[in-house]
């Protein structure tokens, strides 16, 4: 969840003594409709919505053309894209200034530019990856160190490399990830030299799922593996004055973070207190993480809008009320715009030292467009300015639209600041009703306005980043209004506020007392996400919605935010939509992966059983789309009599989902999955088995109706498979594919190749 709602209110007025967002809401607010007239007062208004929200559209559709870039089965060509971008943004151009520039030319160009931004950015960014899995010795130094349970996890840029010429035949990667053993120590910046087993970036286990090899691509990693031992100090030439400014600041990173945990005694609040503080979510526990996730309070982990709005919304309080001390100042300088040139400042100092991640940028940007609004005398916050971030942001990388925290984020900060546009033209009037005097009665309408601001921030930013989470991790939070409305203050009141303290006083040698205020705080909100995840029992996973549902319901809950009057009954397509796609979803009944053996299939009563002896990452990601926690892994292994294996293979029987209502056939024959080992166990397997899975090499001579084998799995990667009953000539019935789907495509896009 995401609560840029709380950032600063900022003063200012336009020329004619009103803020330009009245005349922008009173276009849009319902008119009288005549019965002469009423079509052509409706035709207006939507005319006024459209001219309204113009920037938040053209913002959609530059979304929309860098989506259509990344769905297609492959790669277009550079100069084609561009020529059509640049053809469409002339004519577009020659419109305007002819006056005749129409929302739809508009949308187009936008499309466009976005299809032209994400193929330019796919071969800008294109490096040298590893082709085969190979033992190197790896020259290079660290740019990047995390840690894991296992210790630490270092990024190195390769100055050079010993390898196989058979994994190297692209071109030796400029970067690559290594696990470090867990006693071994290392620095951003520091010049090592170590002996290695390194891999190539792994696609999807499941189509549609989380592609590492996409992420890879994009942050320029061309390897991942281990160290076979501990790092060999070594001399670097000097990586220049911006190399010498990233080290410095990874220094003062880490030592922020190793400050906090000398000083601290829980593992679990100081995870938390460096995540928030530096950005950096390694030393969370798993438990702390597991309970603030099933609460609903995960989003706090992020540095997002919340984050930047108390602090630089703090920064911009204490700077003005110190320049209001000074009688001179506060009646001659324009101390609001001082303070907000300083509390800009200060955010970018925040930035650095969080990280920058996307929702910090995000943020950022945000605040940035508040802050220079008290500058210009203008209202900061506003659709227009999510729509400017969200442009900046996908120019700069396009692929971040993919990027579950790029989502939650914008879609929490969109429904909030429609949201709160909505209220804002009927507040006032409707807490008029409610007028009281006195303290007593001041402060009791001062706290319901704050509680019921809180209620308004948790429903809208939980529903619109719930949407998200259900289409990326298949998971919802089922008690987190309840976990937001506890949690919530104790973070915003206590936890942040002590957080900048801390910061301000660590250079002074002075943490320590705001620290003990901020990790009890933190405290509080653990137990209370605990108390939270109680309530919970295990609930709240379910089968990931697909993109159209997922579309749907955000498109839906957007009109409804945004749109005025009964325009709101537009919402239906969409959800209708939406209900449909959902309605119509059904689970794969076959999972494979791209090598080796494991596999996951329905059995005769239709449920999910998994081929792997022990839990891993591959079958988490399956349970995920069965809608199961990976804690089901014991209760869904395959039996023997699904599963029969023996020196020279296996062979796995699968079935279709039994129908909606319907039952089980337990006589049906399988579908029969082969995996041979040798090359009589294939030659056997062909002329018996539907699919054969192997690493061996298989000619056409095999009568099997798909056959995936070494050269075929590297080419599709991992295959999702949809059975269904066929009947045959003779009236018998047997499991056929209804529908099959590849991770990859074929001729490979580039993160696959």
């Amino acid at each position: 969840m995401d609560v840029d709602a709380l950032a600063v209110i900022v003063p200012g007025q336009s020329s004619g003594g009103h803020p330009p967002w009245r005349r922008w809401i009173a276009a849009a607010l319902p008119e009288p409709v005549h019965p002469s007239t009423g079509s052509s007062q409706t035709r207006r208004r939507l005319d006024r919505l459209l001219e309204l929200h113009r920037l938040l559209l053209v913002a959609l559709g530059f979304s929309a053309g860098i989506w259509g870039y990344f769905s297609l089965p492959e790669e277009p060509n550079l100069i084609i894209v561009l020529s059509l971008f640049s053809i469409s943004l002339v004519a577009a151009l020659n419109r305007w200034h002819g006056g005749r520039l129409g929302l739809g030319t508009l949308l187009v160009v936008a499309a466009l530019g976005g299809a032209a931004s994400g193929t330019l950015r796919t071969a800008l960014v294109d490096a040298p990856r590893l082709t085969e899995e190979a033992t190197v010795t790896v020259t290079g130094r660290v740019s990047a160190v995390g840690w894991t349970d296992r210790g630490q996890r270092i990024v190195l840029e390769v100055t050079a490399m010993q390898a196989p010429a058979y994994a190297v035949r692209n071109g030796i990667p400029n970067r690559v990830r290594l696990s470090l053993p867990k006693d071994t120590r290392s620095a951003v910046g520091e010049g090592l030299r170590v002996r290695a087993r390194l891999f190539p970036p792994s696609g999807p286990v499941r189509p549609g799922g989380y592609d590492f090899a996409f992420s890879a691509y994009f942050q320029g990693l061309g390897a991942t593996g281990f160290a076979y031992g501990a790092p060999e100090p070594v001399e670097l030439s000097s990586s220049g004055w911006t190399g010498e400014v990233w080290t410095g600041l990874q220094a003062v990173r880490g030592g922020i973070a190793q400050r906090i945990l000398g000083l601290s005694e829980d593992p679990d609040t100081a995870g938390v207190a460096i995540a928030l503080l530096v950005g950096n979510r390694d030393r969370i526990t798993q438990e702390a993480e597991d309970s603030l996730r099933e609460a609903g309070l995960a989003h706090i982990l992020a540095i997002s809008g919340l984050h930047m709005a108390l602090f630089a919304g703090g920064a911009y309080s204490v700077f003005l009320f110190a320049l209001a001390l000074s009688q001179t100042a506060a009646l001659t300088w324009p101390i609001h715009r001082i303070a907000a040139v300083a509390a800009l400042i200060a955010a970018t100092g925040y930035l650095a030292l969080s990280g920058a991640s996307v929702a910090t940028q995000r943020s950022y940007l945000m605040i940035a467009l508040v802050f220079l609004g008290i500058l210009v005398g203008r209202r900061g916050l506003t659709l227009r300015s999510v729509a400017l971030a969200a442009l900046a942001l996908l120019i700069l990388g396009p692929e971040r639209l993919f990027h579950p925290g790029f989502q939650m984020s914008f879609a929490a900060v969109f429904c909030l600041v429609a949201a709160y546009d909505q209220l804002r033209q009927w507040q006032p009037g409707y807490l008029r009703r409610f007028h009281t005097s006195g303290f007593l009665g001041r402060a009791t309408r001062t706290t319901c306005v704050w509680t019921g601001g809180l209620f308004i921030t948790a429903v809208v930013a939980g529903l619109a980043t719930g949407i998200v989470g259900a289409h990326h991790f298949g998971r919802i939070a089922p008690y987190g209004l309840v976990g937001n409305m506890l949690g919530m203050p104790v973070f915003s009141l206590l936890v942040m506020p002590m957080g900048v303290l801390t910061l301000l006083a660590v250079p002074f040698g002075l943490a320590a007392y705001p620290l003990a205020l901020m990790e009890a705080g933190l405290w509080l909100v653990l137990e209370i996400s605990r108390f939270t995840a109680g309530l919970d029992a295990g609930e709240g996973y379910l089968v990931p919605p697909g993109t159209w549902a997922t579309l749907g319901l955000f498109a839906g809950l957007g009109v409804l935010l945004l749109l005025p009057g009964r325009f709101k009954l537009a919402a239906m397509l969409p959800l209708l939509v939406a209900a449909g796609a959902l309605g119509t979803a059904r689970p794969p009944d076959i999972q494979v992966s791209d090598r080796g053996m494991a596999v996951a299939a329905r059995d005769a009563a239709g449920v999910l059983r998994l081929s792997q002896r022990r839990s891993g990452f591959a079958s988490d990601m399956w349970l995920q789309a069965e809608g199961l926690a990976p804690s089901a892994f014991s209760s869904r292994k395959m039996t023997q009599d699904q599963r029969r294996c023996d020196p020279s293979g296996c062979v796995v029987r699968a079935y279709p989902r039994p129908a909606a209502g319907g039952r089980p056939d337990l006589q049906a024959r399988p579908f029969l999955i082969a995996f041979p080992r040798t090359a009589a166990a294939l030659a056997h397997d062909c002329r018996r088995a539907d699919m054969i899975v192997t690493d061996l090499t298989v000619g056409d001579w095999c009568s099997a109706s798909i056959v995936l084998d070494a050269a075929g799995r590297a080419r599709s990667g991992s295959v999702s498979i949809w059975l269904q009953i066929a009947e045959n000539a003779d009236g018998t019935e047997m499991p056929s594919v209804r529908s099959l789907r590849r991770a990859k495509s074929d001729p490979p896009r580039p993160w696959h190749r």
